[in-house]
């Protein structure tokens, strides 16, 4: 019995210490003074432009899609666009996503693309950096 709890210990401390160097190795962003637009995106309906920040009074303005490339054509810099995505259930849905966004800012004249995993604030710079970006 003594030997499988300390078997059993072991593999916790193993299991815990990999899931922790994963997460600290997340590339983190850093960039958010040189990006030329920071979209916060939910669903082509909702979407947040964080910089140049849209407001509708003392609030962010809620923008579809289409309002929110106006806004990125509008921008005299195109050289970085950043999109924070909420957490999906499959991968797929991600890339979807991702690909649709590439495209569509690229036509726009930006030359990276970075997407970032939203969190709860509204924070930039610290979260991390997904991977699939153009």
């Amino acid at each position: 019995m003594i030997k499988f709890s300390a078997s059993l210990v072991l593999v916790l401390l193993v299991a815990t210490a990999c899931s922790t160097s994963r997460s600290s190795r997340a590339v983190r962003f850093t960039e958010q003074e040189q990006a030329n637009l920071v979209v916060r995106y939910y669903t082509d309906d909702t979407s947040y432009v964080l910089k140049p920040a849209k407001t509708d009074g003392a609030f962010l303005a809620v923008l579809n899609k289409d309002a929110v490339l106006d806004v990125a054509k509008q921008q005299p810099g195109r050289e970085l666009a950043v999109v924070i995505l909420i957490h999906y259930r499959a991968q797929s849905e991600a890339d979807v996503v991702k690909q649709d966004w590439v495209k569509l800012l690229k036509e726009a004249g930006y030359q990276r693309v970075v997407f970032l995993r939203a969190s709860d604030g509204m924070q930039i710079n610290g979260l991390p950096v997904l991977g699939g970006g153009g």
